[in-house]
């Protein structure tokens, strides 16, 4: 007969016994341990259940229970008290959990209590410096024995009972946990001495990141979700023909560059593979499809190791790409090519992230997480595939921060595409290069590394490469490359000298926003057909715009750097100021990629030059510059098939010419498991900054107009064609132009259907707002205004977001930061970033941030160029 144990009537959070918590971030973790596959896996467990039962041992004491049962006021007073902390008693136990258990498997000690140590210590905080946390002084001592003393014994037996059958080595006592304080400090000292002459590799930073992450993401996770069965994973629900399917069901039109395209796809997909290789290379010329290959070979990979393993284990795929601005291109296509194998694309088989991600999570058509939950699922990568930033990826692989470290776990096992790859800066080549080879070796981690510009990241012959590039970069004869640069011109000279032909279409790209914008001032009295892009637009305008650009809706785009990496976009004339030789060719990758011309793409570089003779280049590393005019220097055409012989020469000089000194300080920092150091002569991991910031910026909220839509009662009627125009121009799905419309539920609903494809918009019960819904994804929002008796659509709402934004100061800390989540997808449509030290600042500050009303609009935000800075010009698009 089973003996039920009574509670501790110990508390982890209100509501939630102590017990129950330990024992539920415990079964996460063991679930979470599932998903890795290594030869320390079983050690892994053991390690990983020693820690999730031990984390907020100190939330035993009476210092935390009346914490807890404190009201508002009392608890701000006790929070800051050392005696209510929990961190340092429970990392204290953690350790001797984690020795014992080694020691009684026979298991070699090593530096694995002290990484138990570390990670609970730190569990609601970042990680610092290990030779700063090393160290248990006697006003540490004093502490934990204070609390050890405040905890009540007969609660603390059941707790230790409960604990010890759910896996701890032994029942823990109040002796016990005394005797481990008094020999703490000398445990310590000897831990500190083996790290200081430790100076090893990543080994120990990859596995006291991973230890940590589990704890920090099973801890989170059962205080918010809890329900284990949402982090199930749905691994047999994508096949690996998905894209096939895709393509069989595309009417792709037969062309000397679609052939090209398809030869290029199954070489990549009928290529052996060796599972025990982790390096691939996809390097192939702009416009042949890299997105789709690249799943396609992710995929195939993905089954490959499933088979291997007998169905235990399938990796994710984490799609990493270097922008905001091509996160939605790529979604879009993987969402297709779901589709047409009649998956649905819920959070849990695709993920996008990045800093500005919606935080809406859905796992079917009927159940979608409340935000605090959603955010959870969110940040924990819980998803077959993942589509987010080098931002996010590295700054998970390189930090220490609690928050990015969460997720550092998901990394293991996992399938990595690394869209245009070059966009790394070259000073973290090398750090880069180590992780890679340190992660594929020790965690089992595929990456696959995707461009049209292959920097010396990695040597070839680290790599699988998974097609002869050279064969199809000497194919490729779409554009012609005419550099003029033996004359620095103004922007007025080039606009004067430079013809535009009434049957072509331009894209101009300039090195700062000052100078696009100055152009497309001289341009738009002579063009009307003609669109500008920066980051200086609203993001939710900017989208608009590049959807309308790559439906071939201007003659002429007048723009920054933000278009070259990735976005698909294609013109007949590219004109660029001087860059680097890789931004040149990704320039290029933007004329005539589909080849649909008689005549070739042509590109032209210029150097130019303010009114004042400063070159706009002057942004850009002089080295590569001084590199790239020596190559172009010596052609006044260069064919598409020359492209790669200059690119492996600029790769090349500038290995040699350019230093690794940041690198191998970082690296010297992970050997030494320096995350944070208060002492700054010292570089940390913490330094590591993907994207450096070229000046220092402040962000402002632009209080832009609505955008009337439609009426509600006039759905189905009259304004049938405004809706169905707004949703497939704003979505790019063609189905609802021919799509049937009805109201339903009361006419509290919208439905428009044709054939499989559905969806729908959802009036509020206070007639406020609006969701739309097209195959049950939740896509957006809207504005419901009630004027004149009519219900009128609008989408915007600037003056609302803003207006919720405000009511946050009303609310306490963590309300307001919850609050804030649930609205900051729409919040940030609206912010721009602009230097701190500019002439024409916002006239209102909140906090860090700018605000721009709608009243003072004219004076500070021009509706097509953007903000108004007056002083603008050097400032660059990130």
């Amino acid at each position: 007969m089973e003996i039920i144990l009574p509670s501790s009537d110990l508390f982890s959070h209100p509501g939630r016994l102590l017990e129950d918590h330990l024992i539920g971030v415990t079964n996460l973790s063991e679930l979470f341990c599932q998903d890795k596959l290594f030869p320390e896996k079983e050690s892994l467990k053991r390690l990983t259940r020693i820690i999730a039962l031990s984390h907020d041992l100190g939330k035993a004491t009476t210092f935390f229970q009346d914490y807890l049962k404190a009201d508002k006021k009392e608890k701000i007073k006790l929070k800051n008290l050392p005696e209510t902390r929990h961190g340092l008693f429970s990392a204290v136990c953690a350790y001797y959990l984690v020795k014992e258990l080694l020691n009684r498997t026979n298991e070699d000690v090593g530096y694995y209590p002290f990484f138990a140590f570390e990670a609970v210590k730190r569990h609601h905080g970042n990680l610092r410096d290990v030779m700063d946390e090393a160290i248990f002084d006697e006003k540490d001592k004093e502490l934990v024995s204070i609390q050890l003393k405040n905890i009540k014994e007969e609660n603390f037996t059941i707790l230790s009972q409960h604990l010890f059958e759910a896996g701890l080595p032994i029942k823990l006592t109040k002796r016990i946990i005394s005797e481990w304080i008094d020999t703490f400090p000398e445990e310590l000292k000897d831990n500190k001495k083996a790290l200081r002459q430790n100076i090893g590799d990543a080994s120990n930073y990859l596995l006291l990141n991973l230890l940590y992450s589990i704890l920090l993401d099973s801890d989170k996770s059962d205080v918010v979700v809890r329900e284990i069965s949402h982090f199930k994973r749905q691994t047999g629900s994508i096949s690996v023909n998905i894209v096939d399917t895709y393509k069989s069901k595309q009417s792709f039109q037969d062309s000397p560059i679609n052939a090209i395209r398809e030869s290029a796809y199954r070489e990549v997909i009928d290529k052996e593979i060796d599972i025990d290789k982790k390096l691939y290379s996809i390097n192939l010329p702009t416009g042949l499809g890299k997105t789709l290959i690249s799943l396609s070979f992710a995929l195939k990979l993905r089954e490959l190791v499933n088979n291997k393993t007998q169905g235990k284990f399938v990796p994710r795929i984490i799609y990493a790409l270097p922008f905001l601005s091509i996160i939605e291109q790529n979604s879009d296509v993987i969402e297709k090519v779901l589709k047409a194998s009649g998956i649905t694309s819920y959070n849990n088989i695709l993920l996008k992230h990045h800093h500005l991600s919606e935080i809406s999570y859905q796992i079917n058509k009927n159940e979608d997480f409340e935000s605090d939950s959603a955010k959870i699922m969110i940040e924990g990568w819980n998803s077959e595939i993942i589509v987010t930033t080098f931002v996010q990826l590295f700054h998970t692989l390189l930090t220490n921060r609690n928050k990015n470290l969460r997720k550092f776990h998901r990394i293991n096992n996992s399938i990595i595409i690394l869209d245009e790859i070059q966009s790394i800066p070259i000073k973290y080549w090398l750090l880069i290069k180590t992780i890679f080879q340190f992660l594929t070796e020790k965690l089992n981690v595929y990456v696959i590394f995707v461009t049209a510009t292959e920097p010396l990241i990695i040597e070839k012959k680290d790599m699988v490469s998974l097609v002869e590039r050279d064969k199809y970069f000497q194919t490729m004869n779409r554009v012609i490359l005419k550099p003029s640069l033996d004359k620095d011109l103004t922007l007025e000279e080039l606009y004067n000298t430079f013809k535009i032909k009434q049957d072509k279409r331009y894209l101009f790209i300039f090195n700062t926003i000052s100078a696009a914008k100055k152009y497309y001032e001289l341009s738009k009295a002579d063009h009307k057909d003609i669109s500008f892009l920066s980051t200086h637009i609203i993001p939710k305008e900017r989208l608009m715009r590049i959807s309308d650009i790559k439906k071939g809706k201007y003659k002429i785009v007048i723009t920054t750097q933000l278009v070259e990496a990735g976005v698909d976009i294609d013109f007949d004339v590219v004109v660029r100021d001087i860059a680097p030789l890789d931004s040149i060719n990704q320039a290029s990758g933007r004329c005539n990629r589909n080849n649909s011309g008689i005549k070739k793409g042509e590109v032209y570089v210029f150097s130019l030059k303010d009114e004042n003779g400063k070159k706009y280049s002057s942004i850009y590393d002089l080295v590569l510059l001084d590199i790239t005019k020596n190559i172009l220097g010596k052609h006044q055409k260069i064919q598409e098939q020359e492209f790669l012989e200059l690119i492996n020469n600029y790769y090349k000089e500038t290995f040699e010419k350019k230093e690794q000194g940041e690198s191998r300080k970082i690296l010297e920092a992970i050997g030494k498991l320096r995350y944070d150091s208060e002492e700054r002569e010292n570089i940390s991991i913490s330094d590591f900054k993907l994207i450096d910031k070229d000046y220092s910026k402040k962000d402002v909220f632009v209080e832009v107009d609505d955008m009337y839509l439609f009426n509600w009662d006039e759905i189905p009627g009259n304004d049938n064609l405004r809706l169905l125009e707004f949703i497939s121009q704003k979505f790019g799905i063609d189905w609802v132009k021919t799509g049937k419309i009805e109201k339903i539920d009361d006419c509290k609903a919208i439905e428009v259907t044709n054939g499989e494809n559905f969806l729908s918009l959802r009036i509020n019960n206070e007639k406020t707002k609006i969701n739309l819904k097209i195959d049950d994804v939740r896509m957006d929002e809207f504005i419901v205004k009630n004027e004149n008796g009519k219900l009128n659509i609008y989408d915007g709402g600037a003056k609302e977001v803003w207006s919720q934004y405000m009511e946050l100061k009303n609310k306490d800390l963590f309300e307001r930061k919850k609050a804030f989540d649930a609205i900051k997808a729409d919040f940030y449509q609206y912010v721009i970033s602009i230097p701190t030290k500019v002439k024409n600042s916002p006239p209102e500050e909140v906090g860090f941030l700018g605000y721009v009303r709608n009243a003072v609009l004219v004076d500070y935000y021009n509706l097509e160029t953007g903000y108004i800075t007056k002083d603008d010009r050097s400032l660059v698009i990130w």
